[in-house]
């Protein structure tokens, strides 16, 4: 039997993370091949184009979306510009794949999901984590009670500071009016997706609280969001998002009869270290680096061959959004 042909994609989005990860991904991808790249500005997007490899570019989104060999889109571009650049991919009748937030707020996002629903096309959300071997053995062990029952479930992911995070770039550089919202539509939304996954549970009475510390040094602010909620089985779920100078991201699920510990997993590479601790035993595994979004691209193709859903779907978009507009409640309102 043959090999199915690559399908046709076109990137939408011509920042670092399309530069740095998008295309690469796609590059490395089985069953993907990126045939255009549309970006505002078309010097900048002719050049990632070619550093890529990538035939195709352009700065008229219809133009692209009118070829008939593109069937997959992937959205990186501006938070600001998700909402309408998925929004005319669906009408165009393409599956897309669109990396968080799906839309600035809540109800933005559900008209998206219902938008795709409508135009018969897939909708995924780039929740990159969950396609992590390291995070796909932990819920394993998870799924098949080698722990019991969850009880509790940290998650921590937080952004290293860089020497262009000054404290007027990180203000303009999210498209909200409170910063938690930023932490939570970056990292926050990725560890909000991961506990939910993990955990095949949905989070309920959020509360959170932000410590911001200026140093005034070129890197710009610390910032963690601490957020705390109740699985609907009862685990308790505490995330930390934000940007810090030296981050300790990682997981740890304890359960009625043992312990899970997952680190170097939390970031843009596959990858990481994992412990367990039980009943019977403790053993530590190290899992290989991998492209998690080569795998993510994959996994998206096989969600629209067979009709969906996608293994992060827009439904999982929207579910996270919830949480983001619960945290930028608490913390207005001072619920902690």
């Amino acid at each position: 039997m043959s090999t199915p042909a690559p399908t046709g994609w076109l990137v939408v989005g011509t920042g670092r993370h399309a530069d740095a990860f998008g295309l690469p991904g796609l590059a490395g991808a089985r069953s993907a091949t990126a045939l255009a790249v549309c970006g505002s500005d078309p010097a900048r997007a002719s050049a990632l184009a070619a550093r890529h490899g990538v035939p195709g570019c352009g700065t008229a989104l219809g133009a692209l979306l009118a070829d008939p060999e593109i069937s997959h889109v992937y959205v990186c571009s501006a938070n600001a510009g998700h909402e309408q650049h998925v929004a005319e991919a669906a009408a165009a009748g393409k599956h897309v794949l669109c990396e968080k937030p799906l839309a600035p707020e809540t109800t933005g996002a559900v008209r998206l999901a219902e938008a795709c629903r409508r135009a018969g096309v897939v909708l995924g959300t780039g929740f990159h984590l969950r396609h992590n071997e390291a995070h796909h053995r932990a819920r394993a062990l998870i799924r098949d009670g080698t722990i019991g029952v969850p009880v509790a479930i940290r998650v921590e992911y937080l952004h290293v500071l860089g020497r262009g995070d000054s404290t007027a770039r990180l203000a303009t550089s999210r498209a909200v009016t409170n910063p938690s919202r930023g932490s939570m539509n970056g990292t926050g939304s990725h560890a909000v997706d991961l506990v939910r996954w993990l955990l095949d549970d949905e989070l309920g009475g959020v509360a959170a609280r932000m410590s911001e510390k200026d140093t005034g040094a070129a890197r710009g602010p610390h910032r963690v969001v601490e957020v705390t909620a109740t699985s609907a089985r009862g685990a308790m779920v505490t995330i930390a998002a934000g940007r810090a100078r030296h981050p300790g991201n990682g997981i740890t699920v304890l359960g009625t009869r043992g312990r899970i510990t997952v680190s170097e997993s939390i970031g843009n590479h596959g990858g990481g270290l994992l412990r367990l601790v039980s009943d019977t035993g403790e053993r530590t595994v190290r899992v290989e680096p991998h492209d998690v979004y080569a795998a993510q691209f994959d996994a998206f193709v096989a969600a629209t061959a067979g009709g969906g859903p996608a293994s992060a779907s827009g439904a999982d978009g929207v579910a996270a959004q919830r949480v983001a507009d619960a945290v930028d409640h608490a913390i207005r309102e001072g619920v902690s």
